[in-house]
């Protein structure tokens, strides 16, 4: 059976970490019955799990080469939209982590996507327009506002596009694709948004959460869809969880000992490419600082194919382009594509290929 994974990071004196839920939330009612959470605290591995839901089943806790990370399996096919508690029990302390499984929009399975009779217009939002000077260079990010450089960041926004949804409208487009919004806290280069650090944070130098689900209301008020630009195959160096990897397997190599993908298009299908050839594409790092994520630990691919789903649910985007779409390995790919198809019939993919 499929999964659904979240991470969470405990705001609790026995583990001494800053609160973080990856996902914040989910829903009931979706297809999947299965709910996977991925816990991650110093030495969670040793905890107890119970829960605090009567509708919700323990399914099992599983842990990894890493004692901070712990798995933990749920059934949430009979659970309705509620606050819960999942109980960790570590010799004779108790701590209850609260999660939220939200109500669906009503006939959110039926959304219907991007198709061939629209017109796309593409987005690199740093380049397209500065709505909002204030976001420029903010606090924590040290790759600041750089106009006269090519690969620093220009100040573009989600407001600039936004203001400009009736601009883009008149000209006849009926979509927008916009290069990743979410956060990319790379030291520099920062500006393309292909090397994310946090999956489910808009990156605050283009806006909020909030501010990107408010583009794509008004963008769809005026009949223009916004399609997202999501990454399967590699994360930023930067990414919080390369200090401390859930499992041995999370990414192919490390920092210090990997290789460079060469790039070979074809060898996904060509059935003579040698094994060493193809190895190497799929699984070398696109460049130093993007990370190559191993989807065939299925741990990897819950997590990315919950992001999407997550994504699509909360925001209401009309389809993804998924980037680097033949460097994954193709099985994983097969079930990403199965499994968000499952959940919305009729929204539209497409995956990056020359």
């Amino acid at each position: 059976m499929r999964s659904i994974l979240i991470i969470l990071t405990l705001s609790i004196s026995l583990f001494g970490n800053a609160q973080k839920a990856e996902p914040p939330f989910w829903w009931a009612d979706m297809e999947e019955p299965e709910l996977e959470i991925m816990i991650y605290a110093p030495h969670i591995a040793n905890n107890d799990v119970s829960l605090a839901a009567s509708d919700i089943s323990l399914l099992g806790a599983y842990k990894t080469s890493n004692p901070n990370y712990l798995f933990v399996s749920l059934n949430i096919s009979k659970a309705k939209a509620q606050n819960f508690e999942i109980i960790l029990t570590n010799n004779g302390e108790t701590i209850k982590i609260p999660y939220e499984l939200k109500q669906r929009e009503s006939d959110s399975k039926n959304r219907i996507g991007f198709n061939s009779t629209d017109a796309m217009y593409l987005i690199t939002p740093d380049r397209f327009a500065n709505g909002d000077n204030s976001n420029d260079n903010i606090t924590g990010y040290t790759d600041k506002l750089d106009r006269i450089n090519d690969y620093g960041r220009h100040g573009g926004d989600l407001a600039g596009i936004s203001q400009h949804i009736d601009y883009l409208s008149d000209m006849g487009f009926t979509a927008i694709w916009l290069s990743p919004v979410l956060e990319n806290n790379m030291p520099k280069a920062s500006y393309h948004g292909y090397a994310i650090t946090d999956f489910y944070k808009v990156d605050p130098r283009f806006g909020t959460n909030e501010e990107y689900i408010d583009l794509i209301k008004k963008a769809n008020a005026k009949g223009v869809k916004v399609i997202m630009d999501q990454i399967l195959n590699h994360c930023g160096k930067f990414h919080w969880w390369m200090s401390d990897l859930p499992d041995s397997t999370w990414i192919s190599g490390t920092n210090k000992n990997h290789v460079k993908t060469n790039h070979r298009h074809s060898l996904s299908l060509d059935p003579y490419a040698s094994k060493s050839d193809y190895e190497k594409f799929k699984e070398g790092w696109f460049v130093d600082d993007m990370p190559d994520m191993n989807l065939a630990n299925s741990h990897v691919l819950k997590y990315l194919t919950q992001n999407s789903i997550w994504w699509i649910e909360y925001s209401g985007i009309s389809g993804i382009r998924m980037d680097t779409y033949p460097y994954s390995d193709l099985e994983s790919l097969d079930k990403w594509s199965c499994d968000i198809m499952n959940e919305y019939p009729n929204l539209n993919i497409v995956g990056e290929e020359w």
